[in-house]
């Protein structure tokens, strides 16, 4: 049995295909087979499904669970590998051979190609065999946002891999097949120049060096009149190679896969998939997308309160920059405010880096220095996105960061990490309230036309405009089909229960906000309690040096450490503030910790 996900979906079994159902089924069907194997909570599942889950979107999810199920096991034929949907805590999973999904197939011969046993010729028809998979755009009948941004993604890859097969077939000498696909992707995708270059070093490598040219010089205008830009360094660089017939034109080195590629075997795709249901964020999106110059090493630290959206921000840009760092994206949770584990030390997160660039267990030295000067010599002159998410501190961070140019750094953290040099600065705040609103209604799943706007917006409101409690209040509306907007914020403006209603499953703002408290001294600690009871709305070094019984330049101490771990906000020079939920956390924890 083949799940074919590389162009419409399709399911064949021997040789026959199977009516994989309405598009919504095959939609549940696709959103388990691209991450075949791992299980899939049953609200990324819905959130991969529904733009807008409906009223009941459980039931409707198992139903077509359901008969994906009954489906496959029809169709099972004796000596066959089974392929199953498997219900877990949690969640479920579709339990089948990679080798039977087409888009995983896609990428496990994309990194054989890569091993460094390989020569020219073998990686040169494995990406062949590779390309032959696609019979179009990737999950081509499906609709959805899910279903678009994984659509984009997978044709970055292709484009990626098409480059690499380019690259191979020049040093082979065998660039035929690979012309007439570069001809059609370089018409198709006009502006994207590394396409371009791969594509006048196969014409130039074939014999044409005139249609290369013709080719430049193409790309040149359409970018001067798109754009009003000029080709990059490289494509000029190469324009020049031409014109004077340079040898090393010829020469594989030239031609060479992408750097990380040459000394680790393959190109480490380590990103999360996208965030379903991501909002806003633009001028934070339009800052990320900024592009630094190449000669410097480019670090973004994201910093804000629990449940502001750090890391799905952090992951929707690191996708759509991916394509502008073609030696891999690498990808690590650092455990800096995880429930039950302890933040990661930075020998053994330079430890899953360096696998992740492909580096073998011998290789890895056995301390923090000795790892920590293999990782930059690795990464020296390479291009690599590097996301390390959920940072606890400077000192966790500062050991892995690349040394030279050319990369670039997104970290997530609740502290500023200010002690870290040559960075940008994001601090990421609430959502704006249009924004809030639109992430309650895709949320909910149901439908909310019709209702008060002005209801809609104190329901954002009431949840401070934190994503993780819209998401939270989103979900109970959903799972209680007889509450209405107007009930889920009569039992959210209840101040003294508003944590406890923003708790869904394992999704809770308290557990969340726990995390912080959990990291601050006894002194911070009983400084968050105390200012967490003080009635205005906000306070000064003066206020609370009084309310702490210290000197004014000890609670300027202290109101900065909460600051730097988002736990205060500094609205203006020297007044601090709680947000709303992180001040009825302050003052649930002094009840709790201190009756």
């Amino acid at each position: 049995m083949e799940i074919r996900l590389l162009g419409p979906i399709e399911i064949i079994n021997d040789g026959r295909a199977l009516d994989a159902g309405a598009p919504q089924q095959r939609l549940v069907l696709t959103a388990l087979a691209a991450d075949a194997g791992r299980l899939i909570g049953t609200e990324s599942l819905i959130d991969r499904v529904w733009d807008v889950a409906p009223s009941g979107a459980r039931r409707t999810l198992q139903v077509h669970l359901s008969r994906l199920r009954r489906l496959l096991d029809t169709a099972q034929t004796e000596g066959q590998a089974p392929v199953q949907v498997l219900r877990r805590s949690g969640g479920y999973l579709l339990d089948v051979d990679p080798e039977q999904v087409d888009a995983l197939r896609f990428r496990l011969l994309v990194e054989r190609a890569h091993e460094r046993q390989r020569t020219d010729q073998e990686s040169m028809k494995l990406l062949a065999e590779a390309m032959d998979l696609r019979r179009g755009p990737p999950l081509a009948d499906l609709p959805g946002q899910w279903a678009a941004t994984v659509r984009q993604a997978w044709d970055q890859q292709y484009v990626d891999a098409v480059q690499e097969w380019a690259a191979t077939s020049v040093r082979v000498g065998e660039v035929g097949p690979v012309l007439a696909l570069l001809a059609g992707l370089t018409a198709e995708r006009p502006t994207a120049e590394s396409l371009a270059a791969a594509y006048i070093r196969t014409l130039y490598a074939a014999g044409r060096p005139a249609d290369a040219l013709d080719h430049y010089a193409g790309i040149r205008q359409h970018l001067a009149e798109k754009l009003g830009a000029d080709p990059g360094p490289e494509l000029q660089q190469l324009y020049r190679q031409i014109l004077a017939a340079d040898p090393a034109l010829a020469q594989p080195a030239t031609l060479a896969q992408p750097a990380v590629e040459a000394h680790t075997g393959w190109t480490p795709r380590q990103l999360p998939a996208p965030p379903p249901a991501f909002t806003g964020r633009a001028d934070e999106l339009a800052l990320l997308d900024r592009p630094g110059d190449t000669d410097d090493l480019v670090i973004t630290v994201i910093d804000g309160m629990a449940g502001v959206g750090k890391t799905a921000l952090a992951i929707e840009a690191a996708h759509r920059i991916a394509g502008r760092y073609p030696d891999g994206q690498l990808h690590l949770d650092l455990r800096g405010y995880t429930e039950g584990a302890e933040p990661m030390e930075p020998a053994e997160a330079l430890d899953h880096l360096l696998r992740g660039i492909g580096v073998p267990e011998p290789q890895i030295p056995a301390g923090t220095d000795g790892r920590a000067a293999l990782y930059r010599t690795r990464l020296a002159g390479r291009r690599v996105l590097i996301v390390l998410d959920n940072a606890a501190g400077e000192s966790q961070v500062a050991p892995l960061l690349p040394g030279a140019p050319g990369c670039l750094v997104l970290v997530t953290s609740r502290h500023q990490l200010a002690g870290l040099d040559n960075t940008r600065q994001l601090s990421l705040d609430t959502l704006a309230v249009s924004d809030a609103v639109t992430l309650f209604v895709r949320s909910a799943g149901v439908d909310l036309r019709g209702h008060d706007p002005a209801l809609l917006a104190e329901l954002a409101e009431l949840c401070g405009r934190l994503p993780l409690a819209i998401r939270i209040a989103a979900s109970r509306l959903r799972s209680h089909p007889t509450w209405s907007p107007a009930h889920l914020a009569e039992r959210l403006r209840d101040q003294r229960y508003r944590l406890a209603e923003l708790e869904a499953g394992q999704r809770s703002v308290t557990a969340s906000l726990d995390l912080s408290y959990q990291r601050l001294n006894p002194e911070q600690q009983h400084a968050y309690q105390v200012l967490g009871r003080h009635p205005g709305p906000d306070i000064d070094e003066h206020a609370t040096a009084t309310l702490l019984d210290a000197t004014p330049v000890s609670a300027t101490q202290i109101l900065n450490q909460l600051l730097d771990m988002n736990l205060l906000r500094e609205p203006a020079a020297g007044r601090y503030q709680f947000h709303d939920l992180t001040r009825a956390h302050a003052a649930y924890t002094a009840a709790r910790d201190e009756p």
